[in-house]
């Protein structure tokens, strides 16, 4: 037993000697009387005097105790291991559990199996060990604090549940960590229960290791022979044309399992209702793809999802996409020069290249020589100025409403292009709906011996793809005379560059739809480009890309995404509706900027989107499928890799042991039962005294 104040010690045994002084100091003196006849008187008073001081030193000796105890209580007295003051051995033991519940742990059943051996870690704990949960997926949650409070303890881990998420342990080992940085002295310890999954490990670098004199333990609940298929993937355009009569559908089917999977039935759902039905082989540790040919019936979104049947991982045997039929693609066209004879008309080229387009995609083109009126700007997917010299505050506004509601607009430059104009109407901030800024015109297009060519590409952008490969065109043999000198926003994307390093190609998304700035003319007056072999495929693959591609708004997210619903184009503080797969309803309202953000994205399904005054709008959600991989990583080396090689034992300081000494006494209490004794004591005290 050690006192956090042992100057009380001994002030209470100072204290506890006054009685006895008092006692001493005052002690009766016989006296000796004569009596005739005293033998009864002589019985009696024997007795009496024995008894009497009987009580008298019992009372002495409880008044002594009093003051004995006072002093002890607030000397603060604990009982102390003394291999507590060695740093991370003996003393009070210092454990965070932590307990992967990520989907991967629902292959036959290793969660309930994890939360049996987290309780039989805290059953192994004395009742001063402190301890505590962190449930881990790719999302860390702490249970409850760091304490004694094992009840509380085995109550959390028995409600642990399973989530739809992936395994990532970065986090949850770094709040683990420090967690036990506030502890100054005594055993720490970190228990990790999982089947070790190697995805779960791919974040962690070398200074993630654990502090000194933390230590880690394994869990390890990896079973030996696994098998697992899973889904990873569908690959559906999201924009169909009706013309094409049948939609391709390729699931991607993956084995990661040690064994052989024969004769599989895959089942493809469109609509709630069952498409087909394939027979499927996928080797051990492979993939396969599986392509269904679907009819086209409706030109409305649609969805579906690809299913196998049950195994031991249940939520990586479907998975969901949606798609659009659409007849044809309205394409508009405000020539800005249509007066000129036809082969100089400025968009002459271009209605060429759309004719040769239509061979291959239905498209409806068709040019105006004013601007589209609000039935027009409905029906349209793409709205094309070509060299359109002025815009006005309605033609902006308008524009402005169609590219947020999802349309596309494909500008071109020309001798016609007020620059100004441009920027006064259509802005150069973030808000704007031009991708730059229209600086000035540089070059002389009658000049035909100074010119510039195209340098640079960014063949990653789906409008150059196709040309990536060396023998599918060559753009530097196109020679532009004249163009617009252009500074992009920060907002933008530089998809091609002169070889001065000036924008000749600059996209930018604005709301649901986007836009793109050709600096120069889309005909031959600055440029001959229209005679080469790349301006016919480069026009098709940008009109198909703006067209068919026209929403920035993601329609498929994994679980745990954050979903912006955005571009409603209704008023700030309108209630959107959102439902998730169970039916379960969400309102959020929307804010200034006509979005709002939805992070309820645990279930795997179809989602769906009301609001008043706009479409109904749906996504999906699925999950990742890196989970599925049950790969796991071996128990020694993630000890190895997470021990930090440079430990040294802690230097033990006198602040550190006072801390250890306070906190052991106060979880201890024992003055408290020094109190209690002393308070008993002092009631008998009281009763004894009144009857000496």
């Amino acid at each position: 037993m050690q006192f956090l104040t042992p100057f009380f010690i001994f002030a209470g045994v100072l204290s506890a000697t006054v009685p006895l002084i008092i006692h001493l100091l005052n002690r009766e003196r016989a006296q000796r009387l004569v009596f005739s006849t005293i033998r009864f008187i002589r019985m009696s008073s024997q007795a009496n005097i024995q008894k009497h001081k009987l009580k008298k030193l019992i009372l002495l000796i409880i008044r002594m105790l009093i003051l004995g105890l006072l002093g002890f209580a607030f000397a603060r007295p604990f009982f102390a291991n003394q291999l507590a003051v060695t740093g991370n051995a003996g003393g009070h033991r210092h454990v965070v559990l932590i307990l992967d519940n990520s989907f991967s742990m629902s292959y036959r059943n290793s969660l309930d199996r994890g939360k049996q051996l987290a309780i039989a870690v805290v059953d192994q704990l004395r009742p001063s060990d402190r301890a505590t949960l962190i449930k881990v997926s790719n999302a860390t949650q702490t249970a409850k604090p760091l304490d004694t409070e094992h009840d509380l303890l085995r109550t959390a881990i028995d409600s642990v549940s399973l989530t739809n998420h992936t395994t990532d342990f970065l986090n949850a080992i770094q709040s683990a960590d420090e967690l036990l940085q506030e502890v100054k002295i005594g055993q720490k310890e970190i228990v990790l229960i999982s089947d070790l999954q190697t995805l779960g490990w791919e974040r962690f670098i070398e200074t993630d290791q654990l502090s000194p004199n933390v230590t880690i333990r394994f869990k390890d609940l990896h079973p030996e022979d696994t098998h697992n298929l899973a889904i990873s993937d569908i690959k559906v355009p999201s924009i169909v044309l009706m013309d094409q009569r049948r939609l391709e559908v390729i699931v991607r089917v993956a084995n990661f399992g040690n064994r052989d999977f024969e004769k599989v039935p895959l089942n493809l759902f469109i609509n709630q209702k069952l498409i087909e039905t394939k027979l499927i082989d996928v080797a051990t540790h492979d993939i396969t793809d599986v392509w269904f040919q679907v009819p086209l019936t409706d030109h409305t979104k649609q969805y579906g999802y690809a299913e196998l049947p049950d195994d031991p991982i249940m939520i990586d045997n479907r998975r969901y996409f949606q798609f659009e039929g659409r007849q044809t693609i309205e394409v508009y066209c405000l020539n800005g020069e249509p007066n000129r004879d036809s082969r100089n008309n400025e968009i002459f080229y271009l209605q060429k290249a759309t004719q040769a387009l239509q061979k291959i995609v239905p498209i409806r083109f068709k040019s105006v020589s004013h601007f589209l009126s609000p039935d027009q700007m409905k029906d349209a997917d793409l709205i094309i100025l070509a060299n359109v010299g002025n815009l006005t505050e309605k033609m902006a506004k308008d524009l402005k409403s169609f590219v947020k509601s999802g349309g596309s607009l494909f500008i071109t430059g020309g001798d016609q292009l007020d620059l100004d104009n441009y920027t006064l109407m259509l802005g150069t901030d973030r808000d704007s709906l031009l991708p730059c800024h229209l600086v000035a015109f540089v070059g002389d297009a009658a000049d035909r011996d100074q010119y510039r060519i195209i340098a640079n590409l960014d063949y990653n952008h789906p409008i150059f793809q196709p040309f990536k490969n060396p023998n599918h065109g060559d753009f530097s043999t196109s020679r532009f005379y004249r163009y617009i000198q252009a500074i992009p926003n920060d907002d933008a994307r530089i998809l091609a560059r002169f070889d001065d390093q000036n924008p000749t190609l600059i996209e930018k998304e604005y709301g649901q739809g986007r836009i793109l700035c050709f600096t120069s003319s889309i005909d031959r007056e600055w440029t001959d480009m229209p005679i080469h072999a790349v301006y016919l495929p480069f026009l098709h693959e940008a009109i198909k890309y703006l067209a068919l591609n026209q929403s920035t708004q993601a329609t498929n997210y994994l679980v745990g995404d954050v979903v912006e619903l955005n571009n409603y184009n209704l008023p700030a503080n309108t209630e959107v509706a959102i439902f998730n797969p169970q039916g379960h309803e969400t309102r959020l309202k929307i804010n200034e900027l006509g979005s709002a953000l939805y992070s309820d994205t645990e279930l795997t399904g179809i989602y769906s989107v009301h609001a008043s005054g706009a479409e109904n709008r749906k996504f999906c959600v699925n999950p990742d499928s890196r989970e599925s991989n049950l790969t796991s990583k071996n128990a020694e080396e993630l000890t190895s890799m997470l021990t930090n090689p440079n430990q040294q034992p802690t230097e033990i300081s006198k602040e550190m042991i006072i801390t250890y000494q306070e906190n052991t006494e106060k979880n201890q209490s024992l003055w408290w039962y020094a109190m209690l004794t002393l308070f008993a004591l002092t009631i008998g005290e009281m009763f004894l005294a009144n009857r000496v």
